[in-house]
Formats: C-alpha cells, sequence, structure tokens
C-alpha cells in the first residue's frame, strides 16, 4: 500500500508539471487520511515551494458542483501564483475558475503551543488579497470526483491570479464586502458581504483542523486561500475572467 501511495503521488506530480492528464487509479484511495498521504507524496515529488494552503467547496453549492461532501484542502506552490492580468493557457482536466480571498499572515497559523480558536487566525492576518483561481484534475474523467480523490489531486488547486494586497485588513473589517464576477466585462455572478464572511469563517476553521492532523503551519508571509462564491464558471479560451473586490481592487484572468 505504501508502494501504491508513492506511486499515486508521484504520478500526479509528473502530471501536474506537464499539464496533462492520465487515467490515474485515484479509486483505490479509500480513507481521507490515504488521501492526504497521496497528496504529500505528489507535493514531495515536485520541484516547487510552497506558500501557502487553499480551500475550496466550501460551500453547498461548489460541494455540489464538484461532489464533494465537505471543504478540500491542498497546498499553494509558488509556479502556480500568477499576477494580475496574466494570460493563462488551459491545460487539459480544467474543471472551472473561482473568485478567491487570500489572507496574508504575519505570525505563523496555526500555532502549536495554543488551542486553535477563531481569534488566533484574526491575529495573526496582516492583509487581505483578491484573487481568481482555476481548479482542476490530473486524472480523466472516468475517475470518479470526489472528497478523497480531490485531496489527493493537490486538493483540485491549478493556478491563481492575485491582486495587490491591501494591508492592515482583518476579517472583522470585511463584513460589508461585496464581490462581484463577470466574464468579458457581463456580470455572471455577486456575493454579499455577511453570508461571504461566514463561509470564510467555516473555511478557515476547517483548514485549521487540517493543518493540524498533518502537522503543518503557514508560517509568515506565507496566503491562506479561500475559495467563495455560489459559483464555478466554466474557463474558456478567449474569455477574461474578473473579479471585482471593492475597496480590496479587482483581479483579472484571460484564458489561452
Amino acid at each position: 500500500m505504501k508502494a501504491s501511495i508513492a506511486e499515486l503521488g508521484e504520478a500526479l506530480a509528473l502530471h501536474r508539471s506537464g499539464g496533462s492528464i492520465a487515467d490515474l487509479p485515484l479509486h483505490l484511495i479509500s480513507s481521507e487520511q490515504m488521501a492526504e498521504e497521496v497528496q504529500d507524496s505528489a507535493l514531495a515529488a515536485m520541484d516547487d515551494n510552497v506558500v501557502g494552503y487553499f480551500a475550496t467547496a466550501t460551500i453547498p453549492a461548489t460541494r455540489r458542483i464538484l461532489q464533494c461532501d465537505g471543504p478540500v484542502f491542498g497546498p499553494l506552490l509558488g509556479t502556480s501564483m500568477l499576477p494580475s492580468h496574466s494570460l493563462f493557457r488551459l491545460p487539459p482536466g480544467v474543471l472551472g475558475a473561482e473568485w478567491s480571498l487570500g489572507l496574508l499572515m504575519g505570525d505563523s497559523y496555526p500555532d502549536p503551543h495554543r488551542p486553535m480558536a477563531p481569534a488566533q487566525i484574526e491575529e495573526a492576518i496582516i492583509g487581505c488579497v483578491p484573487m481568481i483561481t482555476i481548479l482542476g484534475r490530473r486524472a480523466k474523467g472516468a475517475v470518479p470526483l470526489n472528497a478523497w480523490t480531490a485531496t489527493a489531486d493537490f486538493g483540485l488547486h491549478v493556478a491563481t491570479s492575485r491582486g495587490m494586497p491591501v494591508y492592515d485588513r482583518h476579517l472583522a473589517d470585511l463584513k460589508g464586502m461585496e464581490v462581484v464576477a463577470s466574464m468579458n466585462g457581463a456580470e455572471v455572478g455577486r456575493s454579499h458581504g455577511e453570508r461571504v464572511m461566514a463561509d470564510v469563517r467555516a473555511a478557515i476553521a476547517d483548514l485549521s483542523l487540517y493543518l493540524a492532523r498533518r502537522g503543518r503551519q503557514v508560517p509568515p508571509g506565507n496566503l491562506v486561500v479561500i475559495g467563495g462564491g455560489p459559483l464555478i464558471l466554466q474557463a474558456v479560451v478567449g474569455q477574461a475572467f474578473t473579479a471585482d473586490f471593492g475597496e480590496l481592487g479587482t483581479v483579472e484572468m484571460v484564458f489561452a
């Protein structure tokens, strides 16, 4: 079984690096722990640095789309982080795009010497970053999509376009935030502040448990990124996806 975990991880890393998909036997994953071990193995096989952690499937609507029964977490790799207005070539296996909120950490999180509490991450945040995230798979469509296969497959993370950070912003400052998503200038979705922040806080709490379970931390200067919004939008060549976060600014990604 250990050999299978290592082989799956190496195969996922190979296809992520190459921007390709394959008939990977992710259906052999039989538990959440095994899924996380495959993710660890895939990460170890990547020649890349981790710059934070990402959560998707954070609300019921996106869980239904992604066929997951709970939120899904994965690492953010340095080479997958792009500046706003980047031209992004869509690889095979892309599932879609969603707006996401980046939280820039000033302290390590979670602190293993303190009980986990919502106030702990509030204290650690030094700024917020508007983002757009591309979700996708390294496995072909015949492989079941569920929370275990998604977790193993880098938490479905492909790439993230980031806007400019806004410092000295905390979650309490964002309760009135509204996010407007547009494709080629036409509005396609809108998310409202109180609901957005409730979902973000819930996802952060779940991410804390995931990190603690794996003995991981987000160090100062790294990001916690929470996928949001009620929609995962189809990504089509030639489209420009813009997310307007109001006072936090806008971010755009152009698909090629």
